[in-house]
């Protein structure tokens, strides 16, 4: 009886490690599975596609959901079904028009031109009133100003508060600025602001360059219109 015994028992034992076996041979092949990278990621996919499509100086994608079968290629076409901002959703058609909708968070940011003080209406704008800040596109007012450039020499229509975005409806049109009229000529040097009598040599508009003459020197040259009254001399 003895001997039965102990046979059973040994009979079991192999059985018990032949199952022991059988079951670390599926988890094996589970995490082998389950760890097997992806052949391309829909977020970078998303981002790129983005990126190439849309002049925004910064994207964030986050949050990407995918439903459909991923194709092992990237896919040949991307069409926008609800965006591109905000919660967006894609369809990304492989090849063979296989087709996998991604919902994901899309937030751009691109610069704008902010006021860096107070300004009372009338105001003429000069280099150091503005600055450049990023902004969310989603949070940008309707015609910002992109560049401070753009609105040099240009007056307020109205009065404007620190740290807040300028919109082409607080500028004022350029104004055009005749030919022959007296204007005061300034050249900025080494910390020096030299002045002298000049006339414009051509019509001009406030904030864009024009040629002038030098009454003094009889000699012509070129500057920014920064008022009606004033040029700003190039070196």
């Amino acid at each position: 009886m003895k001997i039965e015994h102990r046979a059973q028992s040994t009979d079991n034992r192999l059985k018990r490690i032949v199952w022991l076996s059988i079951a670390c041979s599926f988890i094996s092949v589970f995490f082998c599975l389950s760890s097997k990278a992806a052949p391309w990621e829909p977020e970078d996919v998303l981002k790129s596609f983005l990126v190439n499509n849309y002049p925004w100086e910064e994207i964030e994608v986050s949050n990407v959901k995918v439903a459909g079968r991923i194709c092992d290629e990237t896919p040949d076409r991307i069409l926008i079904e609800k965006g591109p901002l905000g919660k967006a959703v894609f369809s990304f058609i492989c090849k063979n028009n296989e087709r996998a909708i991604v919902k994901a968070d899309v937030r751009a940011f691109g610069w704008v031109v902010m006021s860096r003080m107070s300004f009372e209406r009338g105001h003429v704008i000069r280099d150091e009133d503005t600055y450049l800040a990023k902004m969310d596109i989603g949070k940008m007012p309707r015609s910002s100003v992109k560049d401070p450039a753009g609105i040099l020499g240009r007056s307020l229509k109205r009065s404007i508060i620190a740290n807040m975005p300028v919109v082409e409806d607080m500028i004022e049109m350029s104004r055009i600025v005749a030919r022959g009229k007296i204007v005061e000529l300034v050249l900025d040097f080494n910390g020096l602001s030299i002045k002298t009598a000049g006339k414009t040599k051509e019509k001009g508009y406030v904030g864009m360059p024009v040629k002038a003459i030098n009454i003094s020197s009889k000699k012509e040259v070129t500057g920014v219109l920064i008022d009606e009254n004033t040029i700003r001399v190039d070196l």
